[in-house]
Formats: C-alpha cells, sequence, structure tokens
C-alpha cells in the first residue's frame, strides 16, 4: 500500500509539509487511504529524494529464500492462463491479418476495373455522334468564313466603304 507522510519524511529527512507540496505539485505520487492518509510508494520517494544514512532503501535490503513466499500452484496457475491469453491474441492477430490481406485483394481488384472503365469510351455510338458532327462542321466552315468588310459603325449602318467614297 505505502508508508505514510510521518515514515516518508523520517526515511528521506524532508518534512511532512515538503511532502505534501511535493504530493500537489506532481513531483511524487501518492494515494489517500480510505481513513484520510496519505500514503507514498517507497520507490516513488526514493525515486526522488535520497535515503538519510541509517535507513535502509528497499532495493538494498537483502533477502534470504525463507524471506520469498513461494506459491507455486497460484504462480503455474497463472502462468497456464497467460499463455492461454498470448494463443488467443495470436489467433486474433492472424484473423486481423488474413482479413486485411483480403481487403488488400478486393480494393486491388476494383482498382484494376475502374482503371479499366476510364481507359475506354463508355458512350454510345449515339451519343459520340455529335463529336464527329461539329469537328466535321468545324473543318467545312472554317474555310468560308471571311472577315468583315468596314469598321464597326459601317456595319452598324448598313454603309459599305465603296458607298462612303462615291457618295
Amino acid at each position: 500500500m505505502g508508508i505514510t507522510l510521518k515514515e516518508a519524511s523520517e526515511q528521506v529527512g524532508v518534512t511532512r509539509q515538503t511532502l505534501m507540496k511535493a504530493i500537489k505539485n506532481g513531483r511524487v505520487s501518492g494515494q489517500k487511504s480510505t481513513n484520510g492518509e496519505w500514503r507514498i510508494e517507497p520507490v516513488e520517494l526514493f525515486r526522488v529524494w535520497p535515503a538519510v544514512k541509517g535507513v535502509q532503501h528497499p532495493s538494498h535490503i537483502q533477502l534470504t529464500a525463507g524471506d520469498i513466499p513461494i506459491a507455486p500452484s497460484v504462480d503455474e496457475e497463472v502462468v497456464t492462463l497467460l499463455k492461454a491469453q498470448i494463443d488467443l491474441l495470436r489467433s486474433q492477430l492472424d484473423d486481423v491479418r488474413t482479413d486485411r490481406e483480403d481487403v488488400r485483394a478486393d480494393r486491388n481488384h476494383w482498382r484494376q476495373i475502374a482503371e479499366r472503365a476510364l481507359l475506354t469510351d463508355q458512350r454510345t455510338a449515339l451519343e459520340r455522334m455529335p463529336d464527329t458532327l461539329t469537328e466535321a462542321t468545324a473543318s467545312v466552315e472554317a474555310p468560308l468564313a471571311s472577315p468583315p468588310e468596314g469598321g464597326f459603325w459601317s456595319r452598324l449602318f448598313g454603309r459599305s466603304l465603296k458607298d462612303e467614297r462615291h457618295g
């Protein structure tokens, strides 16, 4: 669970107020217990402040084989459950990879169809007919057109240059 602010202040040699300020500022993470008392994990505490001499740092505690509780049945059950979960996740990953390949194949198929459709003229013969007619009439009309005689005003009033000179 963690140690109280009083115990923490004794282990690192700072006041409880300093620890509270560090918790409020986010420098150290702490949790409020059900009775309203703040608790700090020793690892978190020693990450920020070094231990005062005479106080043993949790990472320097010497453990013997008798100090470590061994529960092989619980550990084996957990390992078995974790292996089963890993196998399930692997099979789900394989399914996702298969689905991804299917989607890619479909995408490529539809892309080829779209490219073929864009390369060919999809219009019917009647729809294509006006294009050929306009091309043919444009080529015939082009040589027949001649520039108009006279300027804007003479054309507006219907006079020609010949009429003005002789008139």
